[in-house]
């Protein structure tokens, strides 16, 4: 059997069984009834999947918190003001960015935690983009709700943050200097 060019120009896959072979098969189960479903034993069904575990993180910390309504800066102790300046300047290389613009808080919580859970292993300074926002009747929920995981659960991660610079966001971002011993 030679196999010849299909449509499109490559060869056809050959059958599995030959036409010789196919006819033999059939002609040995001639007359054969398949089973009930009674004499069928099931399957198991298959194990659950394992839950996936909330990152472990560090110890907070309490950071130093300055800045007005829209404008925000925290710094861990010992950390100086001129490494906030550069942060907030946008002198530190961002190395990752994380976009949560338009999530609902809940999700975007459990993202920014894996997120920077993950990140504080490799990376230095990353930048969250949770928007400003102007579409909500309540102000920036999603930033409050950044900052606040900022301040409280995820402060061990955290070296120093401030809002970030206008040419990566200005007051719709946050930009986050990871710790060095998270690593």
């Amino acid at each position: 059997m030679t196999r010849r060019p299909g449509r499109s120009g490559r060869k056809e896959p050959r059958p599995i069984l030959s036409e010789e072979d196919l006819a033999l098969f059939q002609g040995a189960i001639a007359g054969t009834v398949p089973l009930g479903a009674r004499d069928r034993i099931a399957a198991p069904p298959p194990p659950p999947s394992p839950a996936p575990r909330a990152p472990e993180l560090p110890p907070e910390v309490k950071l130093a918190v300055e800045g007005d309504g829209s404008r925000y800066a925290a710094r861990a102790p010992g950390v100086s003001h001129a490494q906030t300046a550069e942060l907030r300047a946008g002198k530190i290389h961002i190395e990752e960015t994380l976009d949560l613009h338009g999530e609902q808080i809940a999700p975007a919580r459990d993202k920014l935690r894996a997120f920077l859970a993950g990140a504080a292993r490799v990376r230095r300074c990353v930048l969250v983009i949770h928007g400003k926002g102007t579409h909500s009747d309540h102000g920036a929920p999603l930033r409050e709700a950044v900052v606040g995981e900022l301040l409280g659960p995820l402060s061990g991660l955290v070296h120093a943050f401030t809002t970030a610079a206008p040419a990566h966001g200005g007051e719709g971002a946050t930009c986050i200097l990871l710790r060095r011993s998270a690593r």
